[in-house]
């Protein structure tokens, strides 16, 4: 069997991979809007690498929890430290943009202030927006209200035999599911929560069952995986094409595809290059950059736009300028803000109790 403590370095790169490509596609989409020209890349279905993160999510959940099962009080440090990991973070962009709401109201695009949503942001409940969303204040929070949910479900997982437990999740999760697509349900957290896309998360927690418990490794296959992760981004970028295909079919498989590609097959050299370093922080920053960047992207639209000439070459200078500066910007949010955070909540007393 694998072993389950060491990092897994193809999921570091994959982590990268999806807060890229949803950082190009909110670029692309706002460069579109605001200078009134298509830019071929946005035929890409760029923001789907947010399916690439539940099914990572998933994987990384199955094997990093295995020191839960049989341990008593497992679920409960399970949670405590899935919130920690998540929450903080995810709090502090949200009071960022509550303060936006407050000092300069209609700043914030697309955002208005209510006080219900703002309640429900912080507890990671699905609220109903205005305008019929289903979205928290910081609207990229949608998917935590969705991290959150599985962390749940999976907490209780943890309680069952260490093989099966997961399984019976799956199972469990996929019940749900149907059961939501049978009853077409009103309520905002039920919509969430029976939301077929809870399967994306299934599809991780196979990913790592099998790693677990099934495969025996390989190594010199790094070809290959690549071979497989491009196969999985063509698929994807197909499978977006076609009309009435639900999005964990046409986004979920593929990224399947690509994480398990990585889990399975990349072997990382004992030397790492400048480009493998580069990939490995790229993957530690990017929950960081994927709630920083709108931002970022705000404070650059009114900066940078009145500079910028009209049409498509404007539209792509403001896309590479927007794609540097938030990514250098969720470097600085990664070592100044989030990972003092988290020493801070994760800190022990120098003296405990027996």
């Amino acid at each position: 069997m694998p072993q389950t403590g060491s990092k897994l370095v193809g999921v570091q790169y994959m982590r990268a991979l999806a807060s890229g490509m949803v950082l190009i596609g909110h670029v692309i989409a706002e460069a579109e809007h605001y200078f009134g020209t298509g830019l071929t890349a946005g035929l890409i279905p760029w923001t789907r690498g947010v399916d690439i993160f539940f099914v990572i999510s998933g994987c990384i959940i199955m094997v990093s929890a295995q020191k839960y099962f049989g341990c008593a009080g497992g679920m409960r440090h399970f949670l405590r430290n899935r919130f920690v990991r998540v929450a903080p973070l995810y709090w502090f962009f949200t009071t960022l943009m509550l303060l936006a709401l407050l000092a300069l109201p209609g700043g914030a695009k697309d955002t208005v202030l209510d006080w219900g949503q703002v309640a429900t942001s912080y507890l990671f409940i699905p609220y109903e927006r205005y305008d019929g969303r289903i979205a928290p204040v910081l609207s990229l929070g949608w998917t935590l209200n969705y991290e959150i949910y599985f962390y749940a479900l999976f907490s209780l997982a943890i309680l069952l035999p260490q093989k099966t437990g997961p399984l019976v999740l799956v199972a469990a999760m996929a019940a749900v599911s149907l059961a939501g697509w049978a009853a077409a349900f009103d309520a905002a957290p039920l919509v969430i929560w029976s939301n077929p896309l809870i399967l994306e998360f299934c599809f991780g927690v196979l990913l790592g069952h099998v790693y677990l418990h099934h495969w025996q490794g390989r190594t010199g296959c790094n070809g290959l995986a690549l071979a497989l992760l491009a196969l999985g981004f063509a698929l994807m970028t197909a499978l977006n094409a076609v009309e009435g295909l639900h999005r964990t079919l046409s986004s979920g498989l593929p990224a399947a595809l690509m994480t398990g590609s990585m889990v399975f097959l990349w072997h990382q050299p004992r030397t790492a290059d400048r480009l493998s370093r580069l990939g490995l922080l790229l993957g530690d920053t990017s929950y960081a950059l994927y709630l920083s960047h709108r931002f970022a992207l705000r404070l650059l639209t009114l900066g940078l736009l009145p500079l910028l000439p009209a049409g498509t070459a404007g539209g792509w200078i403001f896309v590479f300028t927007a794609c540097a500066a938030a990514v250098a910007a969720s470097v600085l949010v990664h070592f100044r803000i989030e990972k003092p955070m988290l020493r801070w909540c994760t800190r022990r007393p120098q003296t405990v109790a027996a």
